[in-house]
């Protein structure tokens, strides 16, 4: 569907036109969202109030754990470092500097900053809805990192794939856009090994993130897209 001209008249005379431009669909990607969205938060809310899913979770954090050395808690220490609150914000600075440096363009790099912003905050937000425990350092085979905050869903992994998603969905098209999708995938199931490996979230909580980010992260993206800048004649 294509959306014809819109003006509209300046104070100095200047007519402001918005090009015609093919509009996306956008109701589908967003009621899935909104159902996704209500899925996994009822999920969570169903996991926390069972009290013996948790302990359940315990025993597939041990195997993940059972399964490693020096290198891997490297890697899964780095991975948290660099996707954690602090590490995150330096990450998207420099993909928003890369946006921009890449397309020259203001609205790119907005669009790129809100598609990974808006999927991070509603899983952030999520946390406190659901309010689940992180798990038990004491009931685990080796220390475990001990976060502030509720565990459902993985922050980190929510934030992995929001990146990813921004990054596939406004910054690489064509046959790049395969390469992108991989790369992306394999990050964040690294990022999501990485937090049940480290004790600090069980298999559920990644699972959330991975199933309910990308979906919000499409709904996003078509939201914005309909938002065209302004052309002055």
């Amino acid at each position: 569907m294509q959306t014809p001209p819109r003006r509209a008249q300046t104070s100095t005379g200047r007519t402001l036109t918005r090009p015609a431009v093919p509009r996306p669909a956008t109701t589908s990607p967003v009621i899935v969202a909104v159902v996704a969205l209500i899925v996994v938060t009822a999920i969570g809310l169903l996991i926390t109030a069972s009290p013996g899913w948790s302990p359940a979770e315990d025993q597939l954090i041990r195997a993940v754990q059972s399964v490693g050395g020096v290198w891997t808690e490297a890697i899964a220490g780095a991975i948290g470092i660099a996707f954690g609150p602090a590490g995150a914000v330096l990450v998207v600075l420099i993909v928003l500097a890369i946006a921009y440096l890449r397309t020259r363009s203001w609205r790119v790099t907005l669009r790129t900053a809100v598609v990974i912003a808006v999927p991070w905050a509603i899983a952030e937000v999520m946390k406190d809805i659901v309010r689940r425990p992180r798990p038990d350092p004491a009931l685990l085979g080796k220390a475990a990192t001990t976060p502030m905050t509720f565990s459902y869903p993985s922050g980190h992994t929510a934030f992995a794939a929001a990146l990813g998603m921004a990054v596939v969905l406004v910054l690489v098209t064509g046959r790049a856009r395969a390469a992108a999708i991989a790369v992306a995938a394999v990050v964040v199931l690294l990022t999501g090994w990485s937090r049940i490996y480290l004790g600090a979230h069980y298999p559920t909580d990644v699972i959330a993130s991975i199933v309910l980010v990308p979906l919000l992260a499409v709904a996003t993206d078509r939201l914005t897209r309909r938002i065209r800048p302004l052309v002055m004649t």
